[in-house]
């Protein structure tokens, strides 16, 4: 199923970039799209992307394999699953039936993503977990923007600490908009996205991403959504 998986986060990622503006979004910018998101959780490139995509679709029959647990689950949360087992289980009901190649997926990725759990975990204490987690620029959440903060284990764990991003400490923010705000740039592309708080409430933000708190895709504004929810007169 890691070709399945794959082929669907490119046609989400491809469909969100037309939204955002984008006529015909090349294959290496649906990459990037999806590098930038799974990245939020751990590092993987948008070259990796490319090459396992144009692999799944020139060669029907090649074993599409990604090899990092995480990584299956950034995807799987990216397009609204739980975890990767969810995706498979779920697809699988879709096509009618869970063959035996995917239950056995699903377990070895479950093996595998309890075993890469464990040996973080190790390594944390372990002298060269020690001097990797002190010399990785780390940054968390603060209301509004990220800072960047000294290394928590306990942050860490809970998911609260995440990897220091540049863009994220400079472009990403918070922000209340309003109908004068400057909602798209010349070419038609957004600059605000939005998603819903923990609470179910709409929060808006100034680059592309993953919801500070909830960890959702954020989504890019719409001409509707303005209408609706921030001008408030149901056009725009």
């Amino acid at each position: 199923m890691h070709r399945e998986l794959l082929l669907k986060a490119f046609e989400k990622a491809r469909r969100e970039l037309v939204q955002e503006g984008y006529s015909e979004p090349s294959d290496s910018k649906c990459a990037n799209r999806i590098s930038e998101i799974v990245s939020e959780v751990f590092p993987y490139g948008e070259k990796s992307f490319r090459k396992l995509y144009k692999k799944a679709i020139t060669n029907p029959q090649a074993d599409i394999q990604i090899p990092r647990p995480e990584v299956l689950t950034a995807l799987a949360h990216y397009l609204g699953y739980e975890d990767y087992r969810t995706f498979v289980v779920r697809n699988s009901k879709d096509e009618g039936m869970t063959t035996i190649a995917d239950r056995k997926v699903s377990k070895k990725t479950n093996q595998l993503l309890f075993i890469a759990i464990a040996l973080f975990f190790a390594t944390i204490i372990g002298f060269f977990g020690y001097h990797y987690f002190n010399k990785q620029r780390w940054m968390e959440w603060e209301g509004t923007h990220y800072v960047e903060v000294s290394f928590d284990a306990e942050k860490l764990k809970h998911g609260t600490l995440k990897a220091y991003k540049e863009e994220r400490i400079t472009d990403f923010e918070k922000v209340t908009p309003n109908c004068e705000t400057r909602f798209f740039n010349e070419d038609g592309s957004v600059r605000i996205w939005y998603g819903k708080n923990k609470d179910g409430n709409l929060e808006y933000y100034t680059s592309y991403g993953l919801h500070p708190l909830t960890e959702k895709t954020l989504k890019p504004i719409t001409r509707y959504m303005i209408g609706k929810y921030i001008c408030g007169n149901g056009n725009f």
